[in-house]
């Protein structure tokens, strides 16, 4: 989960063949050729802000692929759209994704090759997509991980934590007594700790930090790689009046990533 695509170079919207064509010569993409890649799930990366942080090995595929599974299509058409790709998708939701997985498994087991991707960022990562990667396993299908943009990476990255350990606990319980009690239990830790929820839950969270570790410095990233991008440091307080002084409102609408610094 992260901020969704800007589409930041439209004004000199290049198509797929134009970009392919100018690397095509020097960069190494056997490993997708025509020969290769029949009965393979790719598990492909894409942007989670701007468009222009696609690779090129992610376009190939996207193209090359029998089809794309994806968590919404209209958001991944948006996506292939923008790049002169036509491909058919297919749905695999955190709602379908245990009546899914079994039957697109059974399809890339019988020789086609299909894209994972989420509706922006890494697949299967705090995204749907395991059930799916569980059922390649047991069919013995060739999967290959094709890189890119990780909001997570970007985040303890720019940090200024010390993160030569970090735990990765992404989503807290919804339930606000469940959430505290997962907050008091990582609070602990001795190195930092990397937390996702949904935008409208922001403040949410933060009081919930405010009232267990209220001194704790914390660091917030929000709708990474876009026009709109923006960096919080501070206690859980100072970083909420930011939060109000930069949107202007209560619950500001933006994809994020925190970070609680080690104790």
């Amino acid at each position: 989960m992260a901020a969704r695509g800007n589409k930041k170079f439209r004004k000199d919207k290049p198509t797929f063949s134009q970009i392919y064509r100018e690397v095509e010569v020097s960069l190494p993409l056997d490993s997708v050729s025509n020969e290769d890649k029949k009965g393979k799930l790719y598990l492909v990366s894409t942007p989670i802000g701007d468009y222009s942080d696609i690779t090129i090995r992610a376009l190939k595929v996207l193209d090359e692929s029998d089809y794309i599974i994806c968590e919404d299509t209209k958001i991944t058409s948006r996506l292939l759209r923008f790049f002169g790709i036509k491909k058919e998708m297919k749905i695999l939701d955190e709602h379908n994704e245990a009546e899914t997985a079994i039957n697109y498994a059974g399809e890339i087991a019988a020789g086609k090759t299909a894209a994972l991707v989420s509706d922006c960022g890494t697949p299967v990562f705090a995204d749907p997509g395991l059930r799916l990667v569980r059922e390649c396993i047991n069919f013995g299908i060739p999967m290959e991980f094709v890189h890119g943009a990780n909001s997570v990476i970007s985040t303890i990255v720019v940090s200024g934590f010390d993160i030569s350990r970090f735990y990765f606990y992404g989503f807290l319980s919804p339930k606000r007594e469940i959430r505290v009690k997962e907050i008091s239990g990582i609070s602990g830790l001795d190195y930092p700790v990397i937390l996702m929820d949904t935008p409208y839950r922001l403040i949410t969270l933060l009081d919930d930090i405010s009232d267990k570790i209220p001194e704790r410095e914390i660091f917030l990233a929000t709708n990474l790689s876009t026009d709109s991008e923006k960096f919080f440091r501070g206690r859980p307080e100072e970083i909420k009046s930011a939060l109000k002084l930069h949107f202007g409102e209560e619950k500001p609408k933006a994809e994020f990533v925190l970070v609680i610094k080690q104790k």
